[in-house]
Formats: structure tokens, sequence, C-alpha cells
């Protein structure tokens, strides 16, 4: 785990990574909205160079999900997810049903989401998002498209009405930004969900969230950003970027005793697991 920026540790840790023979897919992203789609270019060659070979961008609402698909459709090394976050729904008019089935079918869409519940900030009513979700997971079974959940504080509810509207899968989806939450994980190694740690898992009193890894099928694990949230150490309180997916992977890598290089390996063959016939 790289904690400072610019000491012995972390120029060993650039020099290993610019070795590296294999690259990093950043499963969860935001590059298409501002700031880093400000300065996209940039932000794409800074990935590039370490080691981030493939970013999937994520949308939050039909219009948003038009741009992620669009900034997709403008980058080779980009992906996009089409969906409307728990946050959203409360603007999302039923004909919005039609949009996403459409949005689905642009080229580089791979996923449907993110979609889930949000009952910490409960910035929709839950009943909205309730029905919103399972509306969304409907279209997920109707099309075969892979999920990506959004989680907080909502566990019992969101696998309740995954129980209810999507019938277990080999390659069901992703669970997002994993927070270490025993009850999710249990249902979605049990469900063909794959699982997704983000830069939170570098931070040093994430003792608990890191020693989940030690549970999750190494060959359902990948990495994501969240970008622009949710910076690793040691650039936590920075806006996030998918540069800095190499940060999340150093930390899976000695927790779970690997080299650098074998888990870009593992990760790699995941995703490819997941989407690679959706590339």
């Amino acid at each position: 785990m790289i904690s400072k920026k610019d000491t012995p540790e972390h120029r060993e840790f650039l020099d290993k990574l610019a070795g590296l023979n294999g690259f990093f897919t950043d499963s969860h992203a935001h590059v298409h909205m501002q700031p880093l789609s400000e300065d996209a270019d940039a932000v794409l060659l800074r990935a590039a160079e370490h080691k981030i070979g493939r970013i999937v961008t994520i949308g939050i609402d039909v219009e948003d999900s038009r741009r992620a698909a669009d900034f997709a459709a403008k980058h080779s090394n980009v992906y996009a997810a089409v969906g409307v976050h728990p946050h959203d729904t409360k603007d999302f008019p039923e004909s919005g049903l039609d949009s996403l089935r459409e949005l689905l079918k642009a080229p580089k869409v791979i996923a449907l989401g993110e979609i889930g519940l949000d009952f910490y900030y409960d910035h929709s009513p839950r009943e909205t998002q309730e029905k919103c979700f399972a509306s969304f997971l409907a279209i997920a079974e109707e099309t075969g498209m892979p999920v990506i959940i959004h989680n907080r504080d909502s566990t019992a509810r969101l696998t309740e009405i995954m129980k209810a509207e999507l019938p277990p899968r080999e390659k069901s989806g992703i669970i997002h930004c994993f927070s270490g939450d025993t009850d999710l994980l249990r249902y979605a190694l049990d469900n063909g969900f794959y699982i997704s740690y983000a830069g939170v898992v570098t931070y040093p009193k994430s003792e608990e969230l890191r020693r989940t890894l030690q549970f999750v099928s190494k060959d359902r694990l990948l990495i994501e950003t969240d970008a622009p949230y949710l910076a690793p150490a040691p650039y936590r309180g920075r806006t996030n970027e998918p540069a800095y997916t190499a940060y999340t992977a150093e930390t899976i890598a000695a927790e779970l005793g690997m080299s650098l290089e074998k888990t870009a390996e593992l990760l790699e063959s995941n995703f490819q697991s997941l989407f690679g016939d959706r590339l």
C-alpha cells in the first residue's frame, strides 16, 4: 500500500508498473463527466502511462448515459454502461425504459448500470428507487445484459428485489465499489456476480475491507476507481482518475500475496470472462 507520494516506496512502485507486461481495466469510472471530460485526452494519456488499458465509463441517467455511450464511441479503449443511479430515479419517467433499451444497443455499451438502491442518502424516495430498480432488472433479464449494482445501506431490500426479478445467471454483473458487506458478498458469489473494489480499500482504516479479499473467489475479483470520486492513497482527497486504478491493484496484490504482474493477469482474465463477448 503506497501511503505517500514521492517516497522511495512510491518510486519503486512506479518503476515496477512501468515494466508491467499486462494492463488493468478500470471497471467503473465516469470519464465522460466533468471535471475529467474537460481534459479527456490528458486523462486517458495518464491512464495509459499507468498501464490502464481499458476503462468502462458509467451513466447515471438517460441523458448522461447517452453521453457515456458517445464518449466510448470516440475512444478506442473506453466502453460504456448505461443506467439510472438510485439518486436520479425520482426524475425518471416510465417512458425512459424504452430509451434505456435503445441505449443498450449502442456500440460499445456492455452493461446496464449503474442501478440499485441507496438508503443512506435517500435522494429519491425508497418506493421510487425500488420500483425503478425492479424495472431495470426486468430489462436486464429481457436483454441478457450484465448489471452494475450500486448498494448503500440497502442490502436486505436490494437482494430481495434481485431474487424476485433477476434469476441466477453465470455472469450476472458487478457489485460496484464493494464495501465489505458480508451478506451482500454471500448473495453475490452465489448468484454469478463479480466483486469490484475501489480506492477505499487502500485507506489505512480499511483493514476490515481488505480482509474480505480473502473470502472473494479470485475468479470473481475486479477493480475500479469510481472516478472522479474516492481517489486511493496516496491521492486521497484529490480528483480521482483512471490512472489511479494501479494503486488499488497494488494494494490488492499485496493483500493476496501476489505479484503485480500476476494480479494484472488475474483481473484481466476475470474481466474477459464477464465481458469478453461484448468487447
